[in-house]
């Protein structure tokens, strides 16, 4: 990286071809340094937030304070729960056990792959073990691919901790499962993980051997299109002999494009009634240590509207920073208003419903931000839900006269919903409510985002959270709040928030 930064070559254009490969390795040696420091900050959050964990038996509809941390750590990269926890293992691994390996990544004489794989074999095997395996990982890691890597401590662990090894791979088997998941492509993979090895080469050789055989009766798509057309007709059920002769029979050529279709008219969804959402009129945020947070006086339609577009439907992720300014004065307006909500009239005569979710969001954020701006470090998690409890209190009347509409009675008598409500809700929301969940919201429960008693079962109360992410709204130290009906924001151990608009209003 000097090359680059000495002797007037101030390009990558300047440079030969051995200076380029020299930056290079250079920038990967600096990659794998913010990597370590990565899992160093993660470990020590996890760290600080374990330390305290009562070591009774865990209540199980309570997500513990180490899957607490996976989560957090999860929304603040935005990255899947999965992965996440694998940057949780990583870090109290290669800080703890396996620091060696740690200080490595820092220096950057192994990148994170390497570490990953000297922490997967090293997973569960007894202290002197996992030691000697370090070792002599470290001793040829760096000159070493990971594959090479993998295959020679593999070795070298199965003769120090063979008991380790049996059990680990026990484990691993009666945890076996089904996947499946989607590509960049728009095809569909599905895998069998975890098998027993021999299970997995027996079933993978007798494809193999019956796909062998009908290539030589005459087909002649490659080999690997045949063995996943036999797998596919044996796992429909069809039995060897006839998903063989299915197979043969196929004339349809995998390289020719499908026949066009004809066209078909698009369904037209039906647009669920949207109430116009008001904003804090001439409200002062009061913050720790004095002074108040001001803000945009927003007029407050009266009525409910209808003929509403659907949102974009991402989680949309706010995080801490400066304050953004101040709603900017409509137009012709002698006042601070900020943008219109949905239901009410532009100057143009047409509705902006799309703008509605967006100006309330923003605003929420605008006061959330200079709140953050104004307290101290160690006062932040505590301003922050005060400060959204009390933006939840101020919507409270509005966002119950907009829901309940003409109706005598707010809300559905009971704890469980209609089916017309969790189907309005389901729509509303397409996955769960969490910033980085992907479980569509008809395998989530239907939570009370306020407990039932005193909350009530309505949609502004209601919304998808797969079981997970329920059990963590059960932390004391993490909160929700649905400001309007689909509009949530959650508020982490550390102080962040997180706000989530609906798919559809």
């Amino acid at each position: 990286m000097a090359i680059c930064l000495s002797g007037g070559k101030n390009r990558l254009d300047d440079l030969t071809d051995d200076e380029l490969l020299q930056v290079a390795a250079a920038a990967r040696r600096q990659t794998s340094w913010a990597q370590a420091r990565e899992l160093a900050a993660i470990a020590e959050l996890t760290r600080r937030h374990t330390a305290d964990e009562d070591a009774g038996d865990p209540d199980y509809r309570i997500l513990s304070a180490r899957e607490s941390v996976t989560e957090e750590v999860a929304a603040a990269l935005t990255v899947t729960s999965n992965t996440a926890a694998t940057l949780v293992h990583l870090a109290e691994q290669l800080t703890g056990p396996l620091a060696e390996t740690g200080d490595a990544l820092g220096a950057g004489q192994l990148d994170m792959a390497k570490a990953r794989v000297i922490c997967d074999v090293t997973d569960r095997l007894p202290e002197e073990a996992a030691g000697r395996v370090q070792r002599a990982a470290l001793e040829k890691a760096s000159g070493q691919t990971t594959g090479q890597l993998r295959r020679r401590i593999r070795r070298i662990a199965q003769r120090l901790a063979p008991e380790a090894i049996e059990e680990r791979k026990r484990e691993a088997t009666r945890l076996r499962r089904l996947e499946v998941w989607d590509t960049s492509s728009g095809t569909t993979d599905l895998a069998l993980c975890d098998l027993a090895t021999e299970d997995a080469h027996a079933i993978y050789n007798k494809i193999t051997a019956a796909a062998h055989g009908i290539k030589t009766d005459g087909d002649t798509r490659p080999l690997n299109a045949i063995r996943a057309d036999l797998a596919a007709q044996l796992l429909h059920g069809v039995e060897l002999p006839d998903a063989i002769r299915t197979v043969l029979t196929q004339t349809r050529d995998d390289t020719d494009p499908a026949p066009p279709e004809e066209d078909e008219s698009p369904a037209i969804g039906r647009d669920c009634a949207s109430p116009s959402l008001p904003v804090l009129h001439g409200h002062t945020e009061a913050v720790p240590g004095g002074g108040s947070v001001p803000s945009s006086a927003v007029a407050v339609p009266g009525q409910r509207s209808g003929n509403v577009r659907g949102l974009d439907g991402e989680a949309v992720t706010y995080r801490n920073g400066d304050p953004s300014p101040a709603c900017s004065p409509q137009p012709g307006s002698g006042t601070d208003a900020g943008p219109p909500f949905p239901g009410t009239r532009t100057e143009s005569g047409g509705t902006s419903d799309d703008l509605g979710i967006a100006a309330l969001t923003d605003e929420v954020d605008r006061r959330l931000r200079h709140v953050h701006a104004r307290v101290q470090p160690c006062e932040l998690p505590h301003a922050i839900r005060q400060a959204v409890q009390r933006i939840h209190g101020q919507f409270s009347d509005a966002r119950d006269a907009a829901c309940r509409g003409g109706d005598e009675v707010h809300g559905r008598p009971g704890y469980r919903p209609s089916a017309a409500m969790r189907r309005e809700v389901e729509a509303r929301h397409q996955t769960c409510v969490f910033p980085t969940c992907n479980q569509p919201s008809h395998r989530c429960d239907l939570d009370h985002t306020v407990p039932w008693r005193p909350g009530i079962t309505c949609r502004c109360n209601l919304a998808p959270l797969c079981r997970r992410h329920h059990r963590l709204k059960q932390r004391t130290d993490w909160r929700l709040f649905q400001i309007w009906a689909g509009l949530l924001i959650w508020v982490t151990p550390s102080g962040a928030w997180y706000i989530v608009h609906p798919d559809r209003q």
